[in-house]
């Protein structure tokens, strides 16, 4: 009797007018699971197919059950858990971030662009378009307008305050963070074995380090002393912050958050925790003369609490410093540019890049190098030194003439 042969295996089916490629597979529990994939050719089935069976070889099960996942949900997965405070052991941070605001402020765009869309479509030509998009769409900021008017009724001129719109350029610093944050959200799903591949493995460039615009601002001491001198009445609190600022280097957070525990006027200096640096490593800072002086002053109001803050603010002190830099006639000058021109004159008054480095809290000289600014003082000492030097040590010429034969 002749044998019946075996039809061949079909790898594809129609569906409703739509071709698909079938894999048939058993799940974790023995049971028989069909995965499909459409195509646009019959002769492509085999080839699905087997793309399907090495990716449930590699990963699982679940990356077909995440073949559905969007972006947004996607984004709650990774906020949940990526996303959250820090928790602390024996002072030491051993999970979460001590700062969310910026984070969570980066993903609101993202959220807006890729929420709907599932997570395994994403291109690298979706990702392009997002950063020409957001390059080209401008910061809007209301603004409050001072204008100086007539009061008919007292002769007088008074201020009226109104509400404007000021628009600027979005920095490519911003969209670089924002397409950092997608490049950690897509790790965490290839980690997870939601996504396959990160799509930004097949973009180079797309982050752009080399086009961001660094700040090398550093208050000159004149403007120092502008700005200093209308640091008084309502804004008296700012002198000390200022000087502080100046004078050690210190991250604005770092000063916010000193306590009286961190402060020995008896050997000037203050001791910065872990918990209050960006690196997580402790340092130690000098004090110096113009702000012992402050501090003791102050110490001296305090009623002499060790564990209350230094400074005593609990809100920003964006505002006024702000009209101080304005009526003092200081321009596009921002306070973390105080650790700028702290820096840069800790190196010009001759202390080595490694001291000022420890002081500073930097652990990377590439990073403590964007911090350290040429100011025309230094360039001045640098031309005179290579003065001397060259006049020390080149031959001496010799003034006789030689015939030209």
């Amino acid at each position: 009797m002749e044998r019946k042969k075996r039809s061949p295996t079909k790898y594809w089916k129609e569906i409703n007018g739509n071709l698909y490629a079938r894999l048939q597979y058993e799940d974790e529990s023995g049971r028989t699971r069909t995965k499909y994939r459409k195509i646009t050719d019959k002769r492509k089935a085999a080839q699905a197919v087997a793309a399907m069976r090495r990716e449930l070889d590699l990963h699982g099960e679940e990356i077909f059950n995440a073949e559905k996942l969007t972006f947004g949900e996607l984004l709650e997965k990774y906020t949940s858990t990526e996303l959250v405070g820090a928790t602390y052991q024996s002072g030491v941070k051993i999970g979460g971030r001590r700062s969310l605001g910026a984070a969570k402020s980066t993903v609101k765009p993202l959220k807006e662009y890729f929420g709907s869309k599932r997570v395994q479509s994403i291109k690298p030509a979706d990702i392009k378009n997002y950063k020409n998009i957001r390059l080209n769409t401008p910061v809007s900021t209301e603004v409050n307008i001072r204008t100086r008017v007539l009061n008919e009724e007292t002769g007088k001129l008074k201020t009226v305050v109104t509400k404007g719109i000021r628009t600027r350029e979005r920095r490519i610093a911003t969209v670089n963070r924002e397409l950092e944050m997608l490049r950690a959200i897509f790790n965490y799903a290839v980690m997870n074995e939601w996504l396959t591949k990160n799509p930004f493995v097949l973009l180079k460039g797309v982050i752009s380090k080399a086009a961001e615009v660094e700040r090398d601002r550093v208050l000159s001491f004149d403007e120092e002393r502008r700005l200093l001198a209308v640091c008084v009445g309502r804004r008296a609190h700012l002198k000390s912050l200022l000087v502080c600022a100046l004078d050690t280097a210190m991250r604005r957070g770092e000063i916010l958050k000193m306590r009286w525990r961190d402060v020995d006027l008896a050997v000037n200096e203050i001791n910065i925790p872990q918990t209050n640096t960006k690196t997580e490593t402790a340092r130690t800072v000098g004090i110096t003369e113009r702000l012992k002086q402050e501090l003791e002053a102050m110490w001296e109001t305090c009623q002499m609490n060790p564990q209350a803050l230094v400074f005593g603010l609990t809100s920003t002190i964006k505002t006024a410093f702000g009209s101080a830099c304005e009526d003092a006639k200081v321009i596009d000058f921002r306070f973390h540019d105080c650790r700028h021109t702290a820096t840069t004159r800790m190196i010009a008054s001759g202390s080595s890049h490694t001291e000022v480095m420890k002081i500073t809290g930097h652990t990377q000289l590439k990073t403590f190098l964007r911090y350290l600014n040429i100011t025309p003082e230094t360039t001045k000492r640098v031309a005179n030194n290579l003065d001397i030097h060259i006049h020390e040590n080149a031959p001496i010429p010799d003034d006789r003439s030689e015939c030209i034969n």
